[in-house]
C-alpha cells in the first residue's frame, strides 16, 4: 500500500481531507502543527508528500525544502494542491519538479504517480 503524509495547516480541514485519500487505499498520515516539522526516519518514509497550499503556504514550502534538502529524499513525489493563483505560481517557481491539482483532486494526482 501506497503511503502519504498529507500537510495541511488546520487540523479539522486535514483529517476531513485526508479521509479522502484513506478511501482510496492509500496509507496516510496527516501532519497539521505549525513551526513543527514532521517527525519522519528512514524506515517510516512515505511513498509521497501531499501539502495543502489552501492555509500558510510558506509552511507548505518550508516542509518541501526540508523533505527535498537531502539528495537521498530528492526522488519523493511532492503533490501541492489548492491554494491562491499567486501562492501556486510562487510555490512552481520554487518546486518545478512537483505535481499540482486543485483541492479535491489529491487522488487523481496520486493515482497518476503510481499507476
Amino acid at each position: 500500500m501506497v503511503s502519504v503524509l498529507y500537510v495541511h495547516w488546520d487540523e479539522e480541514e486535514a483529517a476531513e481531507r485526508a479521509q479522502k485519500i484513506r478511501k482510496a487505499n492509500f496509507s496516510i498520515r496527516v501532519h497539521w502543527q505549525v513551526g513543527v516539522v514532521p517527525k519522519v526516519r528512514a524506515e517510516s518514509m512515505p511513498d509521497a508528500l501531499v501539502i495543502s497550499l489552501d492555509r500558510l503556504p510558506s509552511h507548505g514550502h518550508s516542509i518541501a525544502e526540508w523533505f527535498w534538502e537531502p539528495k537521498s529524499r530528492q526522488g519523493l513525489p511532492i503533490v501541492f494542491s489548492g491554494g491562491a493563483a499567486p501562492r501556486v505560481e510562487s510555490t512552481r517557481a520554487l518546486f518545478p519538479g512537483a505535481i499540482y491539482c486543485s483541492t479535491g483532486e489529491e487522488v487523481t494526482a496520486l493515482r497518476r504517480i503510481f499507476r
